[in-house]
């Protein structure tokens, strides 16, 4: 499935998880709701009309965290995490995240800028996929 005709579904949307190991990453996504006449497979979207997948990031050549270069393992630190903005162009990828800690954590909320370029960043969609 080729995400980029469906990356502007994703704001509002939720940064469910992150996993990165070594120098692949998977970002766990699901897009805003989709009204079904606005798709062509319908077949696409999970049962609350949205797009849920992972977007698999393979062999990792640079992240920036903001402006600046992260060398460390990037991980969801935050309670929710709002897709604000995704974008995809070949090997690169830009992921605006507003983030936000609820009680009994103090309430906080953060937005940051992630870029990332790879040698190859795929999607695989996961109507069924949870947030657990």
């Amino acid at each position: 499935m080729d995400i980029n005709k469906y990356t502007g579904y994703f704001h509002d949307g939720t940064l469910i998880n992150i996993n990165h190991e070594r120098n692949q990453m998977e970002f766990l996504l699901e897009s805003s709701q989709i009204l079904p006449g606005k798709i062509d497979d319908k077949q696409l979207l999970s049962s609350d009309n949205t797009l849920r997948g992972k977007l698999h990031i393979k062999n990792v050549r640079k992240i920036k965290v903001g402006n600046k270069e992260y060398k460390g393992i990037l991980r969801k630190e935050y309670d929710d995490g709002e897709i604000l903005d995704l974008e995809i162009n070949n090997n690169k990828m830009l992921l605006l995240v507003e983030w936000t800690n609820f009680p009994p954590k103090a309430r906080v909320t953060d937005v940051t800028k992630i870029e990332i370029e790879a040698e190859k960043i795929q999607w695989e969609n996961i109507p069924s996929l949870s947030e657990n």
